[in-house]
């Protein structure tokens, strides 16, 4: 009896043996764990065109002299170098080639920019003081850039236009005892660099420095009662602006943060 019941246990667990690993045969293989493919680098392209606008600080720089002495010459050229706020619109519209970004662009700006200089005259009795209040500059220019993807390094040059008033004031004890006026727009070139950034495939957020020459100019005020006037002017602007971009660039080269 005890062989036959070892024999029968022997046979159980054979069975056993048998039977575990056809049970495990059906259970479920759980799937191997495959990471997610990293995301494709953001693409953006800067062919298209856009509308924006831009805002910060004008310096007026101006040099001063009377074409012919007089009794009422200053003493010193005049020299105003007078700061102030700044802000307007832009236009334009950029192709990219690879890395090379080329374009053009329009813009017009309304200045708060008015100061005032005054030099003691020849004859040491009075003072001429002499203010300076440009209105408005505008641009028409070309500009071409490197493209790093979504920033944008430029430089840009074109001509360029500015309105502008000057009122020389006669001075006696303090008191202002005659005044002429000038009021012209000037044209000139005007010189900048710039940067920009894609935030989104529409939106973009721009820091630019212009440079604006308008040369010297003889000028007659009315009343004309002195002496015609040599006027060279200088604009240097710091602006910071956004851009709103209505993109031309092909669907598969378009600003895709997720695709």
């Amino acid at each position: 009896m005890r062989s036959v019941g070892t024999g029968l246990v022997a046979l159980g667990l054979a069975a056993m043996a048998v039977a575990v690993p056809a049970y495990a045969a059906d259970l479920p293989v759980a799937p191997a764990y495959n990471p997610p493919a990293p995301l494709p680098p953001a693409i953006y392209n800067w062919t298209g065109f856009y509308v924006g606008g831009n805002v910060g600080a004008g310096l007026l720089s101006e040099n001063m002299t009377q074409s012919a002495p007089g009794a009422l010459t200053p003493v010193s050229p005049f020299h105003p170098s007078v700061v102030g706020l700044v802000g307007g619109a832009q236009v334009g519209a950029d192709y990219q080639f690879s890395a090379l970004v080329v374009g053009a662009q329009a813009s017009w700006s309304s200045s708060y920019i008015n100061g005032q200089n005054t030099q003691n005259t020849t004859g040491g009795v009075s003072q001429e003081r002499m203010t300076s209040e440009p209105t408005w500059f505008a641009s028409v220019t070309g500009r071409v850039g490197y493209a790093a993807n979504t920033l944008l390094f430029y430089v840009k040059g074109g001509g360029a236009w500015m309105h502008i008033n000057h009122v020389q004031d006669i001075l006696l004890a303090g008191a202002t005892t005659s005044s002429q006026s000038i009021s012209d727009t000037r044209s000139g070139f005007v010189a900048g660099v710039g940067l920009e950034y894609a935030m989104t495939e529409n939106l973009s957020a721009l820091f630019e420095y212009d440079f604006y020459d308008f040369g010297s100019k003889t000028e007659n005020f009315s009343p004309a009662l002195g002496t015609p006037l040599s006027i060279r002017s200088d604009l240097h602007t710091l602006t910071v602006g956004l851009n709103y971009r209505f993109t031309l660039a092909p669907s598969g080269q378009r600003f895709c943060p997720t695709c």
